[in-house]
């Protein structure tokens, strides 16, 4: 019985990371903030593309513009990176990997994040910042 009241003293300080799982909708980009030719293409078709993100703690699986990775929330942070080509040679960087870094509001509802997405090792792209909102969830779901 002692052990038990241990136990359950020692996890009386924890907390559960904030829930992002979900499909989110993604707007990137602000008037004047505009990426060079070659990229601006890519980067439109990235972040306008639904987002999914499924979550098991702090580990994430993240969906993007027909490309999925693994990324971590750590306190209202989010962080991936898809990865690209090994040698990464299309003039408009689409074959580059993409960092995607964000700040989750979890005050507002639905839940927000803001942050950037960059393509890393392309000197032509511009980073684009964007802001997503979690879509609801559809009738019948079952999470």
């Amino acid at each position: 019985m002692l052990g038990l009241v241990g136990v359950l003293r020692s996890g009386h300080s924890l907390n559960a990371p904030f829930s992002v799982d979900g499909a989110w909708k993604i707007n990137a980009g602000t008037a004047g903030q505009t990426s060079s030719a070659p990229c601006a293409d890519f980067l439109s078709s990235v972040s306008n593309s639904p987002v999914s993100i499924s979550q098991s703690g702090a580990s994430l699986v993240i969906g993007l513009g027909g490309k999925t990775t693994t990324g971590s929330l750590d306190g209202k942070t989010i962080k991936a990176q898809f990865v690209g080509a090994v040698t990464p040679n299309a003039a408009d960087c689409s074959d580059h990997s993409l960092t995607l870094t964000g700040t989750l509001d979890p005050m507002t509802e639905p839940r927000t994040v803001s942050g950037r997405l960059s393509v890393e090792g392309c000197p032509f792209c511009a980073p684009v910042d964007f802001h997503a909102v979690r879509q609801p969830k559809s009738p019948g779901a079952t999470r």
